[in-house]
C-alpha cells in the first residue's frame, strides 16, 4: 500500500504559491515470475501537484537485489510536472519477495512510500522429443496438447488439413479456449481454406492469412496456455502421419515461450483477417532468440532472422561428425559448406529422399567430395507409399564437447533461410539428443520404416 504520513494522496502546503507531491499507485503488486527471468515493468508517476517549484531530495529503493528501478525525476519538478520511477522484479529464488520506493521532498506529508511485492517460482524445465511416424500411424501426443488447453493456443502452420487436429481446435474454442492461428496463403492457401473457415465461424477461434511480406509461412509450432510450447517440421497433414520422418520437440522453457508469443503476436498482427483486412507487415521485427542460459545467444532459431548464420555455423564449426537428415538441398552456401567439411575430413553422413531433379547437382557435388549420402527412393511427398524424410535435423560431434544440435521447420534452402518465417531450436536435453541420433543415424543405415 502507498503509506503517506499525511492524509490523503496529495499534499499541498497552505500559502499562494507551495510545492504539493502526488504518487499514481498506493503499491505495485508483481505477478509470479519464474527466478532468474525479470517481469514487465511498472511504473508509479511522481507529480506536483502544487505551485511552485518541488524539490525531490532523495528516492530509494530498499531491495536492489530482487527489485531494479529506473527514474524520470531530477533534482527538481516543476509545478503540474510529471516525471516515472519504472520498477521491475528479478526473484531469484521460489519465494515471496517485499521491497518499497521511499520518496522525500520538500512538501508537507512525506515521506512517500510505495510498497513493492512479488512472487519467484521455479519451474523445472522439461523436454520431451517425439518422433514420426509413431507405431500408431497418428499425432497421439500432439492431439493432446490441444486437448488439454485450459486457456489459450497459439498456432502458426504451413499446412493445416487434418481434420482431427482443426475439429480438435474447434472443441477446444466451445470449452472457452482462446484459440489464434496463423496459416500459410503463399502456397497453400487453397487447402487451408477449409480450416481457415471453420475456425472462424466458432466463437473464441480466429485464424488468419500469414504475413505476406514472408515469401511462406513455414513455421510450424503451436504455444498452449503460455506454458508449454511444440516446436516441430511436422506439418498437420494427415497423410503424412503414417509415412514421413518427422520431429517435435515439446517444452515448457519459459524464455522460449515468451520469445515464440511475442513474435507470434506480431505475426498474427500483420495477418489478414475473413474480412480481407491485412495487418501492417512486421517483416523487419527481431524475434527474440530464447533461453540463453542453455545457449549463449538464445536457443532459438528464427528464418529470416539469425538462421542463415546458425545453420552455416553450425557445419563450420563442427571437428569430426556431422549427421544430417533434410528434405532439401539446393542452398549454395550451405552445400559448399558440407562439401568443405567432407574436403577437410569431417565424418560427413546424409539421409535425404532422393530427388535429383532438383536436387541432383548439389547431391553430386555431396558424393564427389567424399560426403556420405543415404537417399530413399522417392515416390511422391506423402504419397503413403514409402518413407519420406521431411525432417530437418543436423547433429554436430556428436558426444564431444563441441556438440550442437538442430531440429526444426528450416530447410536447406536460401528462402527457407531468408525470405520465410521459419522456427528452428537448438537441442540441448540430452535425452532428446541421444533419441534424435538413435534414429538419424538409423535413418543414415537404411532402416527407415513406415511403422
Amino acid at each position: 500500500m502507498l503509506l503517506l504520513a499525511g492524509c490523503g494522496g496529495v499534499h499541498v502546503a497552505s500559502g499562494p504559491s507551495a510545492p504539493g507531491l502526488s504518487i499514481s499507485a498506493t503499491s505495485l503488486v508483481f505477478p509470479a515470475t519464474t527466478a532468474g527471468q525479470t517481469s514487465a515493468s511498472q511504473t508509479v508517476t511522481v507529480t506536483n501537484s502544487g505551485s511552485a517549484s518541488l524539490t525531490l531530495a532523495t528516492i530509494t529503493l530498499s531491495d536492489t537485489k530482487d527489485y531494479s528501478m529506473t527514474s524520470t525525476c531530477g533534482a527538481t519538478l516543476a509545478a503540474g510536472a510529471t516525471c516515472g520511477l519504472t520498477v521491475t522484479f528479478t526473484p531469484v529464488a521460489d519465494s515471496p519477495y517485499t521491497s518499497s520506493i521511499t520518496v522525500t521532498a520538500n512538501a508537507p506529508g512525506g515521506p512517500w512510500i510505495v510498497s513493492l511485492s512479488g512472487l519467484g517460482k521455479s519451474v523445472v524445465v522439461t523436454h520431451t522429443m517425439y518422433v514420426f511416424p509413431e507405431t500408431d500411424g497418428s499425432i497421439t501426443p500432439i492431439y493432446a496438447l490441444v486437448n488439454g488447453a485450459q486457456t489459450s493456443i497459439d498456432l502458426s502452420m504451413w499446412a493445416l488439413t487434418d481434420p482431427t487436429f482443426s475439429g480438435d481446435l474447434v472443441a477446444a474454442c466451445n470449452r472457452g479456449v482462446k484459440v489464434r492461428v496463423a496459416l500459410d496463403q503463399t502456397e497453400e492457401m487453397s487447402d487451408n481454406t477449409p480450416a481457415f473457415n471453420q475456425l472462424n465461424a466458432v466463437p473464441n477461434c480466429s485464424a488468419v492469412w500469414a504475413n505476406l511480406a514472408f515469401d511462406s509461412n513455414h513455421q510450424k509450432s503451436f504455444v498452449v496456455d503460455e506454458t508449454l510450447v511444440a516446436i516441430m517440421s511436422l506439418n498437420l497433414q494427415a497423410v503424412a502421419y503414417t509415412s514421413t520422418r518427422d520431429y517435435a520437440m515439446v517444452e515448457n522453457d519459459p524464455e522460449d515461450i515468451a520469445a515464440i508469443e511475442a513474435t507470434f503476436n506480431e505475426d498474427y498482427a500483420a495477418g489478414t483477417t475473413a474480412a480481407g483486412v491485412a495487418g501492417a507487415s512486421d517483416f523487419g521485427y527481431q524475434p527474440g532468440l530464447g533461453d540463453t542460459s542453455v545457449m549463449p545467444g538464445g536457443d532459438l532459431i528464427w528464418s529470416p532472422t539469425n538462421s542463415q548464420a546458425d545453420m552455416l555455423a553450425i557445419i563450420n564449426n563442427a571437428k569430426s561428425t556431422l549427421l544430417v537428415e533434410a528434405e532439401e538441398m539446393d542452398a549454395p552456401n550451405i552445400t559448399s559448406a558440407l562439401v568443405t567439411a567432407c574436403e577437410n575430413h569431417i565424418q560427413v553422413h546424409i539421409v535425404m529422399t532422393d530427388d535429383p531433379i532438383d536436387y541432383g547437382p548439389e547431391l553430386a557435388a555431396l558424393q564427389a567430395a567424399g560426403c556420405g549420402l543415404f537417399l530413399y527412393p522417392n515416390l511422391g511427398e506423402y504419397s503413403g507409399l514409402e518413407f519420406y524424410v521431411h525432417a530437418k535435423a543436423t547433429i554436430a560431434d556428436y558426444g564431444l564437447p563441441t556438440q550442437v544440435v538442430y531440429m526444426g521447420s528450416i530447410n536447406y534452402d536460401i528462402e527457407s533461410m531468408t525470405e520465410n518465417r521459419e522456427l528452428g531450436m537448438y537441442v540441448t536435453d540430452p535425452a532428446s539428443i541421444q533419441l534424435l541420433y538413435k534414429t538419424m543415424a538409423s535413418d543414415y543405415a537404411g532402416k527407415g520404416t513406415l511403422d
